[in-house]
């Protein structure tokens, strides 16, 4: 570790008020061109503990009308050993999705890695409709290069 880990410092008090949750982490692998329609494709879901907050910063005003998007912070556990694929990998990277105990997805949008010392902070949104792990060889929709859809 370089420094000191304040996330260590403060994670039990804040886990104390607001406890983590136990949520499913799908990473994104890229893209599957399957008889011409391009597909997401993502490795094998990977149970986490995350502990949402709220971005409460993020209001906008269109219209004269208080908007906010479903918009979170969300704290994860991190460190170097995660495997390298393609860029560096930290628990999560922007294009990922993280699956809530009340079955909502939430996509990874940026991401802020502390990983040295334990620790990493992604911003998510929430999503209407449910991605499409139907290229991945895990998805019990699997559609793979051989089948037709």
């Amino acid at each position: 570790m370089m420094g000191l880990n304040l996330h260590n410092v403060v994670r039990g008090a804040i886990t104390a008020i607001h406890p983590d949750e136990d949520c499913t982490l799908y990473q994104s692998l890229g893209q599957k061109n399957i008889k011409g329609e391009v597909y997401p494709i993502y490795a094998e879901p990977q149970s986490i503990k995350a502990n949402f907050q709220p971005d409460t910063d993020r209001l906008d005003h269109p219209d004269s009308k208080n908007v906010t998007s479903d918009t979170m912070t969300v704290y994860l556990y991190s460190n170097l050993s995660y495997p390298v694929m393609g860029v560096n990998r930290v628990p999560a990277r922007t294009g990922d999705f993280i699956q809530r105990s009340d079955e909502t997805y939430w996509l990874v949008t940026s991401i802020e890695d502390w990983s040295w010392d334990g620790w990493c902070k992604v911003d998510v949104h929430r999503q209407v409709v449910p991605p499409d792990f139907s290229a991945s060889e895990w998805s019990d929709d699997y559609v793979g290069s051989d089948s037709s859809k």
